[in-house]
């Protein structure tokens, strides 16, 4: 299955394949590839049951990880650095785990490894399944305001929530429940020790807003325990840094990424 692309940059350029979280669209990344798109090929993804994307039975996170081999192939990239945002970081671990030798570096952003134990995974479970049940039969203006009333989101102001609730409400209900129990953390193997061996082959760098104190613990316990080859907390964010501070992520990833062309 091919998913929907959005690609902006010249083509001789150093390529960035970007995966939004849960509940976005390519369209997500639009602020920071404005200042970008002279620098990188950029290809943003909309994941399955996002955007454009449709969903198919067999998505998951084996068939995310074949679902976007197959997309860049069509696009003749075969090396490339790889950022996914939460939902789509936990992904983009995936896929940098199966293919490999495809990933010249690892980016994630706001992004959770698995979890550990097994009250952890059945209270995500519950929570998910809770999720589930109110994107299928609750409205999804409803939904979207009770999802961003969660703590992760607290310090998003009432202009930034309402300007991401209208953004989200292209989105549907019924395909969002799918991906969401598809692609629950309480499914997901825990990918520390995945990550240990990755960073023997690829740099990989940890993002997240400096007022997301949450995540910001996470990144710590990765780079204490040499998971992450290195930490990077965005001033004035919180859980979703590249919308919040898209030129300082932009001045992140030219430092992380040469900027040689073919």
């Amino acid at each position: 299955m091919i998913l929907s692309c959005f690609e902006k940059g010249p083509k001789n350029a150093p390529v960035l394949v970007l995966l939004h979280g849960f509940l976005g669209s390519n369209t997500d990344w639009k602020e920071l590839i404005k200042l970008l798109e002279n620098d990188f090929r950029l290809l943003s993804i909309d994941l399955p049951g996002h955007g454009s994307s449709p969903w198919r039975a067999n998505h998951g996170f084996k068939g995310f990880s074949q679902a976007l081999e197959q997309t860049l192939e069509q696009k003749a990239v075969y090396s490339f650095s790889l950022l996914g945002y939460s939902l789509g970081g936990r992904l983009a671990i995936v896929y940098a785990s199966t293919y490999p030798h495809r990933v010249e570096r690892l980016i994630l952003e706001s992004t959770n490894p698995g979890l550990v134990t097994l009250k952890e995974r059945e209270q995500r479970h519950r929570s998910d399944l809770y999720w589930a049940r109110c994107f299928c039969q609750q409205p999804l203006a409803e939904v979207l305001d009770k999802w961003y009333r969660q703590s992760v989101f607290s310090d998003l102001s009432k202009q930034q929530v309402k300007d991401l609730i209208h953004q989200r409400m292209r989105g549907n209900g019924h395909r969002l429940a799918k991906a969401i129990m598809a692609f629950s953390l309480s499914r997901q193997p825990d990918y520390r020790a995945e990550l240990s061996r990755l960073r023997n082959t690829i740099p990989i760098h940890y993002l997240h807003g400096a007022n997301d104190h949450k995540f910001a613990a996470l990144a710590q316990q990765l780079l204490a325990r040499q998971q992450v080859d290195s930490v990077h907390s965005v001033l004035g964010a919180g859980h979703n840094a590249h919308w919040q501070q898209p030129t300082m992520i932009a001045q992140l990833l030219r430092a992380f990424i040469p900027s040689t062309r073919i």
